[in-house]
């Protein structure tokens, strides 16, 4: 997976234009409609303003036949998964029914819609079936706003049992660990791993929980661990009900404790509109317009902001480009603010009793070094541990020289055994797994280390290659990132090598050289398996003289099966290829964990997968969203050396070797499971 970004993906004003569909007309828009939530400014917006402007944004089978149109084309010419997902009977650390995605988007077709959200939410739902992260539907018309719960949610095991427990109360009521007993009348552990099945990350429903839960993630902007609430209390999509109903038991008090929260709710983007036709056009249709002070004329400046539409968006490849629960970055600053005022809610306890104590702070490490994407550390009480974070894995050159640098840090003070922490990290570039893997094991060269992949081909894929053969892209291949979108991208063969002859393509052969293939009683056309070209950055002499050089058992992994894309095939080459022994953490008490999620070996979008055929000036096969906003999917898939089915779906590359759960303590110290890691691992 590589990095989308708003700049790179600006290639020509012809790229990506959108469908011209009228969705609504003005007049038939009538009642409260979006006016109430216009009205909000942004602040203090409520669950029925949403639902209002939402439901007021009438049906339109055109927009909808469009849609269905290129997302089911998409989805049918050119996902390698397409066939794979087919796949029934995974076994052991994964669960996920077996989808025919096609038939499910061709069953929404012929379903008769009254609800223009209704149907987006069913296309979104479909493609979520999957559990495969690379693939989501997003338009910004429906996920415009963030909704956010008070009260996130995490589930330590005390004392041999799990239970489901308060991590943070962000309206400090003096909620935190409280113990869960019922949402919304229910038992409270089986709604969560219900909700946690609906998420459209990862085949493993322990890595589901995870997800839906709270945990610590290494924010670059506030450089320490922050509180990300977890799936289930940070939403995209308009959640089912205007609040969620808690029965706690706390410590402090003898009586169950009743909470109704409901939904903050704030925009994702300063949009600007007054009524249900400006929505559409301004939101649905259009770029997000630069924020502007209300005024008297709010009206005509909403109106103008409409020529910002038809622009072209993309996302970077951490979880902003698929909208995931969404930034866990810009999360922080939301919590600093949704902090400042509580609604009315039940004390947690007798006036007379305590407050809760805030979560203690456990500084047991000493901060090496921050880079882009990764974090180094010394313990305190166990000197010679050194501990690299590695929390996004968007690595060019520079930040291997930063890897480097460190490690030699931690070597000059004593380190001899090394945890690589990838909890929760994000995606980057596939090209440089092999370099990462190479600090630690540089025994073999580059050619050695990399992993095959393959694409579909379809006629037009093969005229498309033919153009784009040899394009540039834009220097970024001498920085390290590999698959620019600059140029042809991934369907530019030149970019790749020819594993008959271990020789980057001459030609587009690699998409017209193709073989036939029956999976799961379906046939398709799949290029040959090709690898990215290898980054070329050399091996530092000195990484030989390290104690955990090319010793396995001077190095362990910490994971919590949310390590995706990128992550997941640097953790595949250090575990599966090297042997490092792996502890994951969290999930279901007593049950195995994945040490990665979805390995494809490509991704993209359909803003970015136009924008190659705008630029050979071919028109795209799969046409335009009438809709601001994106589908994405995997183009190309890792199958694992001598594996017979892609890594995305090899159960057995999967289980962690050891397994850790968490506490109380843990949960909210990095610091701690280090320890813990370092105490089971090297006494």
């Amino acid at each position: 997976m590589v990095s989308f970004s708003v700049n790179t993906i600006l290639l020509s004003a012809s790229v990506a234009a959108l469908v011209t569909v009228s969705l609504a007309d003005p007049s038939s828009t009538g009642g409260i409609g979006c006016s109430d939530l216009a009205s909000r400014h942004g602040v203090n917006i409520t669950y029925t303003d949403i639902a209002n402007c939402f439901d007021s944004i009438p049906f339109n089978n055109n927009a909808a036949r469009a849609t269905l149109k290129t997302v089911t084309t998409f989805f049918n010419d050119y996902y390698i998964s397409r066939d794979s997902v087919l796949t029934p009977f995974l076994t052991e650390p994964l669960e996920s029914d077996p989808v025919d995605i096609v038939a499910k988007l061709k069953k929404i077709g012929r379903t008769r819609y009254t609800s223009d959200r209704k149907f987006h939410t069913d296309v979104f739902k479909a493609i979520g079936s999957m559990h495969d992260g690379h693939s989501l539907y997003a338009p910004y018309c429906y996920v415009a706003y963030l909704y956010a719960q008070p009260l996130s949610l995490y589930a330590p095991v005390i004392d041999g049992k799990q239970v489901l427990k308060v991590y943070k109360d962000d309206f400090k009521r003096g909620y935190e660990d409280c113990t869960v007993v019922k949402i919304d009348g229910k038992n409270a552990m089986a709604q969560i791993k219900k909700y946690a099945n609906t998420l459209y990350t990862s085949k493993d429903p322990n890595g589901r929980l995870n997800e839906a839960l709270s945990s610590m993630v290494y924010s670059q902007a506030a450089e320490t661990f922050v509180v990300f609430p977890g799936q289930f209390a940070i939403r995209n999509f308009l959640p089912d009900n205007p609040s969620v109903h808690y029965e706690l038991k706390c410590a402090t008090s003898t009586k169950m404790i009743v909470v109704e929260d409901k939904w903050v709710i704030t925009p994702q983007y300063p949009w600007l509109f007054n009524d249900t036709a400006s929505y559409i056009n301004n939101v649905c249709l259009a770029q997000p317009a630069p924020l502007q002070t209300p005024t008297a004329s709010a009206a005509s400046a909403a109106s103008a902001a409409s020529v910002h539409k038809h622009n072209p968006v993309s996302l970077s490849s951490e979880r902003h480009h698929s909208i995931s629960a969404f930034n866990k970055r810009a999360l922080f600053d939301r919590q600093q603010d949704q902090a400042a005022v509580a609604p009315p809610s039940p004390s947690p306890a007798d006036a007379s009793a305590p407050p809760s104590p805030s979560p203690p702070d456990y500084p047991e490490a000493t901060k090496i070094g921050a880079g882009n994407c990764t974090v180094f550390y010394q313990l305190k009480d166990r000197p010679t541990i050194g501990v690299m974070v590695l929390f996004v894995t968007m690595i060019d050159f520079a930040e291997i020289d930063f890897m480097y640098q460190s490690l030699e840090t931690l070597y000059q003070k004593g380190v001899t055994d090394i945890v690589i922490d990838v909890v929760g990290s994000d995606g980057g570039y596939a090209n440089v797994a092999s370099d990462v893997a190479q600090l630690f094991f540089p025994n073999k060269g580059p050619l050695d280390q990399i992993l095959g992949v393959n694409f579909r081909s379809t006629p037009a894929l093969q005229q498309l290659s033919a153009k784009v053969y040899n394009s540039t892209d834009g220097g970024y291949s001498q920085k390290g990132n590999m698959l620019s979108i600059l140029g042809g991208g991934f369907f530019d063969s030149s970019r790749y090598l020819n594993l008959a002859t271990n020789q980057t393509y001459t030609d587009n052969s690699l998409f017209t050289d193709t073989v036939s293939q029956y999976r799961n009683g379906r046939q398709a056309v799949y290029t040959k398996p090709t690898s990215y070209k290898p980054a070329t950055h050399p091996v530092h002499p000195n990484l030989t003289k390290y104690p955990w050089t090319n010793n396995p058992d001077r190095l362990r992994i910490l994971t919590d099966g949310r390590c995706l894309s990128a992550c997941a095939q640097v953790v595949y080459l250090l575990a599966n290829q090297y042997n490092v022994k792996s502890y994951g953490v969290g999930g279901t008490y007593g049950e195995p964990l994945s040490k990665y999620q979805y390995a494809a070996g490509a991704a993209t979008n359909n803003v970015i997968f136009n924008s190659y055929f705008a630029l050979a000036n071919m028109p795209s096969p799969i046409g335009d969203l009438p809709y601001q906003g994106f589908v994405s999917l995997a183009l190309g898939e890792i199958i694992a050396p001598g594996g017979t089915v892609p890594l995305e779906f090899d159960s057995d590359k999967y289980p962690t070797d050891f397994r850790l759960e968490f506490d109380p303590v843990n949960a909210r110290s990095r610091e701690a499971l280090w320890t813990q890691v370092a105490e089971d691992a090297w006494n």
